[in-house]
C-alpha cells in the first residue's frame, strides 16, 4: 500500500486561495465589492483597512456572499495592537499583516504582546516586509521572529517589496530563508527591472516578471498559505483590472 500512496502523491496538488487586496476594490460599496470578487472567482479580500467595527461590518457582508476576509494590514510601533481591533476576525482561519516602520526596545515587546493575543484568537501574524522601513527584506523579518521567538509570528513573502529591495537571481533561496514561517504571499505583475511601484505593481499577466517562476517554486516547497493580488495605485478600471488578474491567475495556475 506504500507504493500506492507515493503514486497518489507523486503530483503535488497546488491551488492556493487566491485573494484581492482591499487597494484594489472601490467598487461603490462593501457589498458591490464582494459581489465582484465573488463574480470573478476570488476567494475574498486581504489586507483590509479598517478594524473593530468597521472590520464585523465587512465581515458579515462577506459572508453573505461566502467570501473570506482574509487579512488585516496593522502596524506596531511600541505598543501592542489592541484586541478590539482584531476580534472580528478570531477563529476565521484569519491573518494580520504586520509592517514594522521602526525598531525600538520596545517594538519586540509590542510584538510579541500582539502575537500572543492573537494566538489566543486563532488569528496568524505575519511580518510584512516593506520598502523603506525597519522590516523591508526577509532577512530583516526572520532577525525579528528570531527576537520574538514564537510559533504564531510568521511572514509575508510580497514580490514588490522583494523587487524593489533585492536581487530578483535570489527569488528562490529567500523564499526557502522564511522556511516554516511562510504563512503568506502577495504577487502582482512586474517588470524585472523595475524601481517605481507603477514598474512592480500591475494587473497579473503584464510586466517581464516570470510569474510561473515564483509559483512553480511555492509548489515546490509544498506552500499551503494563501496569496494575495498586490494592486496599490494601479490606474484605470478596477473591476477590468480584478478580471484581467484573475484571468492571469487561471492561466498560470493550469499551466503548473
Amino acid at each position: 500500500s506504500m507504493t500506492i500512496a507515493t503514486e497518489e502523491s507523486g503530483d503535488i496538488v497546488f491551488k492556493p486561495n487566491f485573494y484581492a487586496f482591499q487597494n484594489g476594490l472601490g467598487l461603490g460599496s462593501i457589498d458591490s465589492d464582494a459581489q465582484a470578487l465573488k463574480k470573478l472567482g476570488y476567494d475574498g479580500v486581504s489586507q483590509v483597512f479598517q478594524g473593530g467595527s468597521s472590520l464585523a461590518q465587512r465581515i458579515a457582508v462577506y459572508d453573505e456572499y461566502e467570501m473570506k476576509v482574509l487579512s488585516i494590514y496593522l502596524k506596531v510601533m511600541n505598543k501592542a495592537i489592541p484586541v478590539d481591533v482584531v476580534k472580528p476576525l478570531a477563529n476565521r482561519e484569519a491573518m494580520i499583516e504586520l509592517t514594522i516602520n521602526k525598531i525600538t526596545p520596545q517594538t519586540v515587546e509590542a510584538v510579541r504582546e500582539t502575537v500572543e493575543m492573537a494566538e489566543r484568537l486563532n488569528i496568524k501574524v505575519a511580518l510584512y516586509p516593506h520598502h523603506g522601513f525597519a522590516v523591508a527584506k526577509m532577512s530583516d523579518a526572520m532577525d525579528l521572529i528570531k527576537k520574538v521567538n514564537h510559533p504564531n509570528l510568521g511572514v509575508m513573502f510580497n514580490l514588490c517589496h522583494f523587487l524593489k529591495n533585492e536581487d530578483a537571481g535570489n527569488l528562490e533561496r529567500v523564499i526557502d530563508s522564511a522556511g516554516s514561517r511562510l504563512f503568506a504571499v502577495s504577487i502582482s505583475g512586474a517588470n524585472l527591472d523595475g524601481s517605481s511601484w507603477k514598474d512592480l505593481i500591475k494587473p497579473l499577466g503584464q510586466g517581464s516578471f516570470p510569474q510561473a517562476r515564483l509559483l512553480k517554486h511555492l509548489k515546490q516547497i509544498y506552500f499551503k498559505g494563501p496569496i494575495g493580488l498586490q494592486c496599490y495605485g494601479i490606474e484605470g478600471d478596477k473591476f477590468e483590472n480584478l478580471k484581467a488578474s484573475m484571468n492571469a491567475w487561471k492561466s498560470l495556475s493550469s499551466n503548473l
